[in-house]
């Protein structure tokens, strides 16, 4: 970010203020993520995290997605790596969960820094700041950043290669189209419903010197696709089998309309509720970077083609989006500029865009609120992995989801973990297991089972006395094959 005024600007003025930026915009994701904990949706945690404890430590719980090799091992291993470093920081999963929160933070603040580097090149500092931002504070923005959501990490990627295949001119030509290309291609191979957009930002940097410049992105591009295809290989059955699964499974067959049905033009009522009033500028900011609005389009495109929609979905297209529709709003304003006797850059313009900006996300803040009033599972199992004692972990089914308590990944015991399905289930049960996740108003835990502490209306239930070892059929693992899920 640049001083008000150049001619007295300084190179520390304009450090200071990035510092102090970036610092305030990952001071908030970490804050709300550690002191507000939330599960948006189980993909951050059995798609990601889970499989990742089972790398680092050997056990954890198995999905379908995971039983029928339609995921990738290279980010659970990115993350297994992490655990074991920041292990342990802290008691229970509290060292690792706070390290991997930090560290995608700090990755997602490369939207931050693209918002206002790609605006800067466009339109001016105004427009830049603005930008960037509202890509630091944007409501929907701050709440994903932390999660270890696949669509995440690799917008984050994807950014930083579509500003060097255009912008990166301080940078020889071939370096940067091969960096470009490396992280254009890192992005499509963690998300492939990205492979569409970066496959035609990539071939768009190549324009018009197609001779020259083709072979070095080529080679980029192939990198990190080729290592995910000899991942695949060495850890499933067949070089990028969790792509071809993926599509298999969840397009050809029809797995994922399973979790719900959007109609097409789901995702531009996303947009409009995420972006407001902002989103009229979209156009006018589309004009003025044509490259960054088909890419876009292309993401927004191809999302909409498959009935199955979430927002976390297009959380790719949030920073492109909000890069635009600042170009805009800052182009809108030259004519009346004069009239309003405005600076060339002016405060009050940055502070109006950005306020329009984190307002018109404001609605998010119900469901974060009923998502975080809906982690007490979650919590329950974080406090149940920091108590030596316990032995087993029962879930009630019929009052809890058996993936809102999250998993080895948070109790980070090798213990067993037991669906219960009511309370005679829980009474042949109960030996296997001395605590027991549970409503506050549960009427299944018996006599032996006492109440020890609640969270947003879910308690953990405590017997006194050892366990003895469940049968096979009885651990969540087993229940979650009987039952395909």
């Amino acid at each position: 970010m640049e001083s008000i005024y150049p001619g007295r600007g300084s190179h520390s003025r304009r450090v200071a203020a990035w510092i102090a930026l970036l610092a305030i915009a990952l001071g908030v994701r970490v804050g709300l993520a550690i002191h507000f904990p939330s599960m948006l949706h189980p993909d951050e945690v059995f798609q990601t995290l889970e499989p990742a404890h089972r790398l680092a430590y050997g056990y954890g719980v198995v999905s379908w997605e995971w039983r029928e090799g339609v995921r990738s091992w290279v980010l659970p291993t990115f993350l297994a790596g992490l655990m074991r470093a920041t292990g342990w920081m802290g008691p229970g999963a509290t060292g690792y969960t706070y390290a991997i929160t930090i560290l995608l933070s700090l990755i997602s603040l490369s939207a931050v820094w693209f918002g206002y580097a790609w605006a800067r090149r466009v339109s001016g500092r105004e427009a830049a700041c603005i930008a960037a931002g509202a890509c630091a504070f944007l409501i929907g923005m701050v709440d994903l950043a932390p999660k270890a959501l696949t669509e995440v990490v690799a917008a984050h990627i994807l950014l930083p290669g579509l500003y060097l295949g255009f912008y990166g001119d301080r940078i020889g030509e071939k370096k940067r189209f091969f960096l470009a290309a490396i992280l254009c291609g890192l992005a499509a191979s963690l998300r492939i419903q990205l492979i569409p957009a970066a496959a035609f930002a990539v071939l768009y940097f190549c324009y018009p010197r197609w001779r020259q410049r083709i072979p070095v992105a080529a080679a980029g591009f192939s990198i990190p696709v080729l290592a995910f295809g000899v991942v695949d290989k060495l850890t499933w059955s067949y070089p990028w089998q969790s792509f071809i699964r993926y599509f298999q499974i969840n397009v050809t067959e029809g797995r994922s309309l399973d979790y719900g049905i959007k109609p097409w033009y789901w995702y531009l009522l996303v947009l409009l509720l995420l972006l407001g009033p902002m989103v009229v500028f979209l156009w006018k900011g589309a004009r003025r970077s044509p490259l960054l609005a088909v890419v876009a389009l292309i993401i927004l495109g191809s999302h909409s083609l498959l009935g199955h929609k979430e927002i976390r979905f297009i959380y790719p297209v949030l920073p492109l989006a909000i890069t635009l529709s600042a170009i805009g709003f800052t182009d809108s304003l030259a004519s009346l500029r004069t009239r309003w006797k405005l600076r060339e850059f002016s405060l009050s313009v940055v502070a109006a865009g950005v306020l329009c900006f984190v307002l018109s996300s404001a609605f998010l803040i119900p469901k974060l609120i009923t998502s975080y009033k809906a982690s007490g599972a979650l919590v329950a199992m974080d406090h149940a992995g920091r108590d030596a004692e316990i032995c087993g972990v029962g879930i009630a089914l019929d009052e809890i989801s058996w993936w809102k308590p999250g998993g080895y990944s948070h109790l980070h015991r090798d213990i067993p973990i037991v669906p219960v399905m009511n309370r005679a289930d829980l009474l042949s049960k109960s030996p296997a297991i001395n605590a027991l996740i549970a409503s506050a108003s549960s009427s299944e835990a018996p006599e032996a089972f006492v109440k020890s502490d609640c969270w947003h209306g879910v308690c953990l239930y405590r017997r006194a006395g050892a366990c003895s070892a469940p049968q096979a059929e009885d651990t969540l693992n087993e229940f979650l094959r009987r039952t395909s899920q």
